[in-house]
């Protein structure tokens, strides 16, 4: 074995073993997150370094966020620097007041001058036509206070008139849970993960029902449920200490969070045949994790066809043949949906529903009768969504990169003769879109270069063989010298952009193997 396989090895089990060993799965720190825990747990531990993570991440212009995401991470730390400058507690002031408000000040006048533009995009962000509504409202509330007392720095900010709620958002819908929970009626566990928004002035609302301490498997959400310290021994609070105990002081946008990691790793070195050794103490936990109706990402979260897919495709890669069953639930004869009620179809979770089915029809022909027309017409879906310029977009991340690697690698493996021409458009859409030796938002990112070698190898056409060279060799350079960590710019969709650190370490691991090892470049 070569010096370069050997090391991929190394690195891939690694990456598994580590997964192994965390039952959280590693995400980069939210700044949706960490803001709602300045302003709803100001008793937890680590909230100073929280407040001083929202100052360090905030941008030159007074906003948050990556370009095209920004609306919604910079509503949670303006307000959250809000409260701290209008609560005055002892914890808040561990950064100066006046600093907190002159980066409060800026966040408010970032947000008054998107919000008063004439069209407000709205990134499809989980629950962000109720958020972006009482986010502003409380923002709104705050700015009044600072008016009415003269406030020297948020004063004149707030005598610019309240923030305006952009169209496209449901304060009406916010307005019916949050007086729904008021009185005491029962939520549906879906919407736990946003209670944070809906939920009622009760500590420990009963009508919650906390998995592992956790509240929807957000820290958001815990820490509002709770409302209050409770005593030392409660579930919920040991739950929050074990997350930001983590991460210094830090929360990811949701957690745990572990059968979405390791799913999503052993599928990647799957795909791209990087020799590795999956412990079976991970395939028995993805057993487990999987239900009647699914797997989830983590324990607390619903389940839903993405992780379903997954798991299932995992497990049965390596030789646990699992009940296809609880997959063909979420396939309603068109597609498959990602979650009852779905608002906008998931091209990657049909290209992974697609991986599922086509792998076991690949082992288990004589499964044919259960799983063909499936299979068929969610390849024809996808085909169908596919974009004029060979490209797919998907909600559960901001680059279309990750949406067309995942589509175009479905159709490429399992969609036959009939897909080929879809992914040779794919193809042609990554060679129009290089920069240099990267692919994806502004200068490129390691992350989207990777999908991009990836769909370029997918190929099967001679006359572009030269040009495919040199853009795999350019990736090969880039993914060569990435490093992959928590501050790696977060492109994965949740009520905040994210990094799944290990999952996207294990994509720039396993495209960096395919290209190595392909015809198509060095």
């Amino acid at each position: 074995m070569s010096a370069a396989p050997l090391a991929t090895t190394t690195a891939a089990d690694l990456l598994l073993h580590e997964a192994a060993a965390d039952d959280w799965a590693l995400i980069s720190p939210s700044v949706y997150e960490c803001g709602r825990i300045v302003s709803d747990a100001p008793w937890l531990d680590g909230h100073p370094a929280r407040l001083r993570f929202l100052l360090a991440e905030q941008a030159t212009d007074g906003g948050w966020g990556l370009a095209g995401f920004r609306l919604v991470t910079s509503l949670s730390a303006t307000e959250a620097l809000l409260t701290a400058c209008d609560r005055g507690l002892p914890q808040d002031r561990s950064m100066p007041l006046g600093q907190l408000a002159r980066a409060a000040a800026a966040g408010a006048r970032a947000l008054r001058g998107w919000l008063d533009e004439p069209e407000v995009p709205l990134p499809d962000l989980v629950a962000i036509e109720v958020l972006v509504p009482w986010l502003i409202d409380l923002i709104n509330d705050h700015l009044r206070r600072f008016e009415a007392a003269g406030h020297p720095i948020l004063g004149s900010v707030a005598r610019g008139g309240p923030l305006a709620t952009p169209p496209g958002t449901a304060p009406e819908i916010l307005r019916r849970l949050r007086g729904a929970t008021a009185a005491g009626h029962p939520v549906p566990p879906k919407l736990w993960h946003s209670w944070e928004i809906i939920g009622s002035d009760r500590p420990a609302d009963p009508a919650v029902t906390p998995v592992s301490g956790s509240v929807g498997c957000s820290p958001a959400a815990t820490a509002a449920w709770l409302r209050e310290r409770p005593n030392p021994d409660h579930p919920s609070l040991r739950y929050l200490d074990a997350v930001q105990t983590r991460a210094d002081g830090l929360f990811p946008v949701g957690a745990p969070m572990p059968h979405f990691e390791r799913s999503w790793i052993i599928n990647l070195f799957q795909v791209h045949r990087v020799p590795c050794r999956v412990p079976q103490a991970v395939l028995d936990a993805l057993e487990i994790a999987l239900g009647e109706d699914g797997a989830a990402a983590g324990d607390g979260l619903p389940v839903d066809a993405d992780d379903t897919a997954s798991v299932l495709w995992a497990l049965d890669a390596h030789g646990r043949s699992p009940d296809m069953n609880s997959l063909l639930r979420y396939y309603d004869g068109t597609r498959f949906y990602t979650y009852p009620d779905e608002r906008t179809p998931s091209p990657t979770a049909n290209g992974h529903a697609l991986e599922a089915l086509g792998h076991r029809l690949h082992r288990r022909p004589d499964e044919a009768d259960r799983y063909a027309i499936p299979a068929r017409v969610t390849r024809d879906w996808l085909i169908d969504t596919q974009a004029a310029d060979g490209s797919w977009s998907d909600k559960w991340h901001g680059s279309p990169y990750y949406a067309t690697a995942t589509c175009a690698n479905a159709l490429a493996s399992y969609g036959g003769a009939e897909a080929r021409p879809a992914v040779e458009r794919a193809v042609d859409w990554i060679l129009g879109t290089r920069q240099g030796d990267r692919w994806g938002h502004g200068s490129g990112t390691a992350e989207e270069t990777a999908y991009a070698a990836w769909i370029l190898s997918l190929s099967t056409r001679d006359d572009w063989r030269a040009e495919i060279r040199a853009g795999m060799a350019a990736a090969r350079a880039t993914l060569a010298r990435a490093e992959i960590t928590p501050s790696t710019p977060a492109l994965w969709i949740g009520k905040d952009i994210y990094t799944p650190v290990r999952i996207v370490r294990a994509t720039c691991l396993a495209v960096l193997h395919r290209l190595d090892g392909s015809a198509h470049g060095d």
